[in-house]
């Protein structure tokens, strides 16, 4: 089944079938002082349109609940890992891609982020690596 590899350094996802590698999307991973966590984790929850809660941080003080729609930080699509508080999920905001700029979520285009939520399930294995 699909299995997902998320290379923190060079900010890359790597969707393989098995043993295949299926297709990479560029990503945004955690800055330095929010780094997306390195290991051995697996998809636990898939949201279509979520909510986006600030998380209990100074990056997001005074920051409110964000509802569903144009300008929600997490785009259309949130995969949560079972790293508490991280997920794979969209952006509005395209220019971060590439980049180690987030609050340790992995951040793809939103296009990139719903063609990947319809083929993974709760239960996808997704390693988190240095490279």
């Amino acid at each position: 089944g699909p299995v997902i590899v998320i290379r923190r350094g060079s900010n890359r996802l790597e969707l393989y079938d098995g043993m295949r590698p299926r297709r990479t999307f560029g990503v945004a991973t955690g800055q330095s002082r929010y780094p997306t966590p390195l290991g051995r984790f697996e998809i636990v929850v898939k949201w279509q349109n979520p909510w986006w809660y600030p998380p209990d941080s100074d990056w997001a003080d005074g920051q409110e609940p964000v509802p569903p729609g144009p300008g929600n930080p997490l785009g259309t699509r949130w995969m949560g890992i079972s790293s508490p508080g991280v997920g794979i999920h969209g952006t509005p905001d395209a220019g971060s891609i590439g980049y180690s700029v987030s609050h340790g979520c992995i951040r793809m285009q939103i296009p990139d982020a719903e063609w990947l939520f319809e083929r993974v399930n709760v239960g996808t294995p997704v390693f988190i690596v240095a490279a």
